[in-house]
């Protein structure tokens, strides 16, 4: 029925572009835990992000760039369903095969689908469903079922650094075969960068082998505590030499990404979206330092995890913006104006399925959470119609609502006003009563409705 239902919105669904304009070609990298404050351009003292940051500097950067899930799995699900991972995916532990999803809604737009990367919408066991049963027409993946990585290749010396490498040459190979059919593509490019554990090769820590780590450098007082307790632990210094030398790796194989577009003339004619599936680790709020402490001594190289939220509180797991707000960048050369920084709207991760169907002349499914901000990606005023609700696991609910942000942990509600408070230190609920009580309803429906599911 599901199904169904998505054949006939295909025919009605309004489309962004005319009937007689190609969309554009679209590629979305996608990091693996890279923190909001993890790149030159939005702020770290140390990293050297050149490739990155051009994104940035020539198209649109979104200030208010969330993914709708705080941990890696669920976070892609949404991307690519348009749907809360509350309402399947956290139950099933895996994308719907009868439901629409962004690479169905493009193959029936006449594009080529890819997906070169981290997968995790799915599981690994032999009879699970593998990309091309949700449509993936090309793909080449680690966590989950189908062509990927051999046993005895994830075993050799620096695996997991050299997998970036290797997921560039796929999608500058696939670019190139497609510049051949003239027909659109679509690509996810979905990096480990900067997961742990990071091992990085000498040449690699070449570029930080004199850096001195000063916790004063980081803006954020919470950001300096956790560096101070890293420092407890082990070598701060070469820490966050391993981690910055994997966020420049990560750069210098953007770089040749982009070169390769220009290199086939394709620059103009694709979309480039760079984002992250969630904030920094280690695991914050949820799991305490007692038991992070824990997992350090069993795994030293944890310690490397020395990312940055930014001016946000938490990271990875937390629903906290630390664990939820991502560096957002779209580039699209002659239509999104270069240098553009887009401080209001409210994008997303269910956001993208229903934008990117748009922008390729397709239709977009009624029944889901995501909403088409298109306008937005061309520097207009665009206001997020609907209130965005997280809920990764039982007991903590949370919701966006342009200035507030409101959580529901455990039985306590909290209101923050996020605007003047990115932090997210001092709760107003006392203060805005009325204000407490409508969102505490709609958190408590939130849950209601999951539960019902």
């Amino acid at each position: 029925m599901k199904y169904l239902f998505f054949l006939a919105a295909l025919s009605l669904s309004h489309v962004c572009l005319k009937a007689d304009t190609p969309g554009p070609n679209i590629i979305m990298i996608l990091c693996d835990d890279l923190g909001y404050g993890d790149l030159a351009v939005t702020g770290h003292p140390y990293v050297k992000s050149p490739n990155i940051d051009r994104l940035a500097r020539e198209g649109i950067r979104f200030k208010n760039g969330y993914q709708s899930a705080a941990w890696c799995a669920p976070s892609r699900f949404a991307l690519m369903s348009g749907v809360y991972p509350a309402r399947y995916f956290q139950k099933t532990k895996e994308m719907d095969l009868e439901a629409p999803n962004l690479f169905r809604i493009l193959n029936a737009a006449g594009y080529k689908t890819a997906h070169f990367g981290k997968w995790h919408m799915s599981g690994r066991e032999p009879d699970d469903p593998i990309p091309s049963d949700y449509g993936v027409q090309e793909y080449f993946i680690a966590n989950g079922n189908g062509e990927g990585w051999t046993r005895e290749q994830r075993q050799q010396a620096h695996w997991r650094e050299n997998t970036t490498a290797y997921y560039v040459d796929l999608a500058i190979n696939f670019i190139q075969e497609q510049k051949k059919s003239e027909k659109p593509f679509y690509l996810n490019l979905w990096v480990y960068p900067t997961h742990s554990y990071i091992d990085p090769t000498p040449e690699m820590l070449e570029e930080y082998q004199d850096l001195q780590v000063s916790i004063d450098d980081f803006e954020n007082p919470l950001q300096r505590d956790f560096l101070k307790w890293i420092s407890e632990q082990g070598d701060l210094q070469q820490a966050m030499r391993a981690y910055c030398s994997d966020v420049t790796e990560l750069d210098k194989h953007v770089g040749r990404l982009m070169h390769a577009l220009q290199e086939q003339d394709l620059d103009d004619s694709t979309m480039v979206i760079f984002a992250s599936d969630n904030g920094p680790p280690p695991l914050g709020a949820v799991h305490n330092l007692e038991s992070l402490e824990k997992r350090i001594k069993q795994r030293p190289t944890l310690i490397n995890c020395v990312g940055s939220a930014g001016p946000y509180r938490d990271r990875k797991i937390s629903l906290n913006d630390g664990g939820v707000r991502t560096p957002l960048f779209v580039r699209w050369p002659g239509k999104i104006p270069p240098g553009s920084v887009n401080e209001d709207t409210i994008f997303t991760g269910v956001d993208w399925l229903p934008t990117i169907a748009s922008l390729a002349g397709a239709g977009v499914p009624d029944d889901i959470d995501g909403v088409n901000l298109a306008d937005a990606l061309f520097n207009k005023l665009v206001e997020r119609p609907k209130i965005h609700f997280w809920n990764d696991r039982p007991g903590w609910t949370t919701l966006r609502d342009k200035q507030w942000k409101a959580h529901l942990k455990k039985g306590d509600f909290f209101l923050y006003d996020i605007l003047r408070d990115p932090s997210e230190s001092q709760d107003l609920s006392s203060q805005f009563p009325e204000i407490s009580a409508n969102y505490a309803k709609l958190l408590n429906d939130f849950d209601a409705m999951i539960k019902r599911k």
